[in-house]
């Protein structure tokens, strides 16, 4: 039973939430299109972003430091007891990345084209919204040529002292003549004249601003001089550089920006810097070891010399001597190991060109050098164990094996060096240069408006949801009867006062009315509310005109008279009423007044005074309603608010029932207690009440038969 209970409320609290919206969509709508305003400014004021891209191929053919060795010195791996097949490898892609975005490239981009200059004109959000597109910036090497509408100047040196930098700054022209105001402080800290060349910075003065143009001009810019790591950071945030995919080798290079033109010109800029450091570094590679070659040519010719004379003495001394094989296999392995350490030594000269001497590539071939040393020691003391004439034989032939392979070696390497700095590349090519983009990437309108739409429908629902949550008022009939304990005879919808079909539920209660004061044996009842209600005029109208449509008389009385507005909606021109009548001003037949409807008389509040009040002339009202009692079938009298004044308290004296009227949602319980107490307090009690202002959908007929 309880689980039904449940969900049967919980189906109710959705069914009252949905149309609580829809009953709010006026301001859903507004806020949707609230949103759509604001979305579309937006989209005026905001400048399009765009992108442009490129793409580099790294080409694989740099090799690892000890890579270039010959196959020989692979082979003596096992004899000399080193790992050389670790060593090499390409260079990772990442590295790449991040050489192209580090600041000797960067910088120098800011460099070559003042990139570290911003500029832009100071005005209003109307004036953004209407001049749209019309600043341009061409950032050249020489200048920064501005054009705003039919303004045009260029700007040579803007060269300040270090305290201003990343600082905005206003630049104010007026005529020939202009001025730096600082944005921060508000003071000028600069005054100097068009088309005057700047003077060089000193150490008394760091300024040295040079502006040109060939017109008067006048406006107000904001100007910054960034500083190298500002610029830096501000290229950083738009250019993007990632490797297209995985092992393909190839990095895609985006940049974005504002203006088209600029954006291709900053990356294409960039490439080229990025280009041109590439080869030359791989040219000071080159350059070094054939500066090592240079020294090791002529000495390395010297020693074959003075090795061939001294073999070719012996030799005319001892005649040919024969070599055992212990002895040949000596003299191999000591030539192809003097050979690979002459190697070794071409590429440590060749990496001192990339790394420092604790450089762990640096450190690993000292460590082969030495390997090699010890090992070519060992051969050494070998050949000094064999019989002498042999030992200085095999001496000498070794010298003169080792030094002219080292110095035909050498000698091919110097050749094949020199042939390739002649045609250096680098290793890397440019695929894709950027090309100027079609359509912005930003702001995306399709986007942005539709998620317009939604925030705006949302904020507009959430704020309907609020003004729900705080109507913390009655909304049930049932919780008032089993609070208050006073009946609810009628619940009427909130356009009442727009529609005569919202009032129908009227007509049920005049069975129950006319029953009530038959019981009673009276025929004057009150309509008063609980808090200020503005329907409750058009309530009293219309129950004075169902009951009058029985074929009854029935007079109205106005007793409101702060608020009373009857006479104007039975569009009355009598100004003469209730308050004349208290005042001895008129008599009551000078205040009654016959409306359009038949058998429906009324008396209005009159020229109303804050002086006068139903408490204060209680005796002229006792009079009123004993002489109209008896002319009259049904009394209605319309009474202020309960709670805002003690006159409904006097009126309900003279009444068979008194009803009030409970606004929906906004009058709370404990006023209906309040007003409830004082009744009771009074001797008098409330009758009945209708709840007021239900939302449509809410809004449910009932009838009370008499009982």
């Amino acid at each position: 039973m309880n689980q039904n209970t449940q969900l049967t409320d919980d189906t109710i609290d959705l069914r009252e939430l949905l149309f609580t919206l829809l009953t709010q969509w006026k301001l859903i709508v507004f806020c949707t299109v609230l949103a759509l305003v604001c979305a579309a400014t937006y989209l005026k004021v905001a400048k399009k972003t765009y992108s442009v891209d490129a793409k580099i191929q790294i080409i694989d053919n740099k090799q690892n430091g000890l890579a270039g060795l010959n196959a020989q010195l692979a082979s003596l791996g096992s004899l000399a007891g080193v790992n050389l097949g670790g060593m090499g490898g390409a260079q990772s892609i990442q590295t790449e990345i991040e050489i192209l975005q580090s600041r000797s490239i960067l910088t120098k981009a800011i460099q070559d084209l003042n990139l570290d200059v911003q500029i832009q004109p100071e005005q209003s959000l109307i004036n953004k919204f209407l001049s749209a597109d019309q600043f341009q910036i061409n950032y050249q090497a020489d200048e920064i040529q501005v054009k705003n509408h039919k303004t045009q100047f260029s700007i040579h040196h803007f060269n300040i002292p270090p305290q201003y930098l990343d600082q905005n700054l206003i630049l104010t022209f007026h005529g020939q003549s202009f001025k730096l105001v600082s944005e921060k402080t508000g003071l000028e800290v600069f005054k100097g004249t068009v088309n005057q060349k700047a003077k060089p910075a000193t150490l008394q003065t760091a300024w040295a601003i040079d502006i040109s143009s060939q017109q008067p001009l006048d406006g107000k810019y904001i100007v910054q001089k960034q500083s190298t790591l500002t610029a830096v950071k501000s290229i950083l945030l738009n250019l993007k550089a990632a490797e297209l995919a995985k092992q393909t080798g190839i990095i895609s290079i985006n940049y974005e920006g504002t203006d088209k033109a600029h954006i291709i010109k900053v990356l294409n800029h960039i490439l080229e810097i990025y280009q041109e450091q590439n080869l030359a570094t791989k040219s000071a590679e080159k350059e070094k070891t054939l500066s090592f070659l240079n020294q090791q040519l002529p000495e390395l010719k010297n020693n074959l010399e003075q090795a061939e004379r001294k073999f070719n003495a012996f030799r005319e001394t001892h005649g040919t001597i024969d070599i055992q094989q212990e002895s040949a296999l000596y003299l191999k392995q000591s030539v192809e190991l003097e050979t690979q350490k002459v190697q070794l030594e071409q590429k440590q000269a060749e990496l001192a060109a990339q790394y420092t001497p604790q450089h762990p590539m640096m450190q690993e071939i000292n460590a082969q050098i030495g390997v090699f040393n010890k090992k070519i020691n060992e051969l050494n003391g070998a050949l000094k164990k064999l019989p002498n004439t042999q030992s200085q034989y095999l001496q000498y032939y070794r010298d003169v094996q080792v030094q002219t392979q080292l110095y035909t070696n050498l000698l091919g390497t110097y050749q094949s060096l020199n042939l390739a700095k002649a045609g250096e590349t680098g290793n890397l090519r440019i695929l894709d240069y950027p090309v100027e983009p079609t359509r912005p990437i930003k702001p995306r309108k399709l986007i942005i408006l539709v998620l317009s739409i939604f925030v705006g429908g949302f904020i507009g629902i959430l704020i309907a949801l609020i003004r729900n949550m705080l109507k913390t008022g009655v909304r049930n009939r049932d919780e008032i009867e089993q609070t208050v304990g006073v009946k609810t005879y009628a619940e009427l919808s909130e356009i009442s006062k727009k529609s005569n079909a919202s009032l129908q539920s009227l007509k049920t209660f005049i069975p129950t009315l006319t029953f009530k004061l038959q019981q009673r044996q009276h025929n004057v009842t009150l309509i008063s509310s609980i808090v200020p209600d503005q329907n409750q005029n058009i309530i009293a109208q219309h129950l004075a005109l169902y009951l009058s449509q029985t074929g009854k008389k029935v007079l109205l009385i106005d007793s409101d008279l702060y608020r009373g507005q009857l006479d104007q909606l039975f569009n009355s021109s009598t100004k003469t009423g209730l308050s004349e009548y208290l005042r001895g001003q008129a008599n009551l037949d000078q205040v009654i007044v016959n409306t359009t409807s038949p058998n429906l008389s009324l008396i209005g509040r009159g020229q109303s005074s804050d002086e006068i009040s139903i408490s204060s002339h209680q005796t002229h009202i006792a009079q009123l309603i004993q002489q109209v009692r008896a002319q009259y079938d049904y009394i209605l009298l319309s009474a202020a608010p309960v709670l805002a004044t003690s006159d409904s308290l006097t009126l309900a004296q003279f009444t068979g029932f008194n009803l009030c009227l409970v606004q929906y949602a906004q009058t709370q319980l404990k006023d209906i207690e309040l007003a409830k107490s004082y009744f009771e307090n009074a001797g008098l009690e409330i009758d009945g009440l209708i709840l007021d202002q239900v939302p449509a959908y809410q809004t449910k007929q009932y009838q009370y038969q008499p009982n």
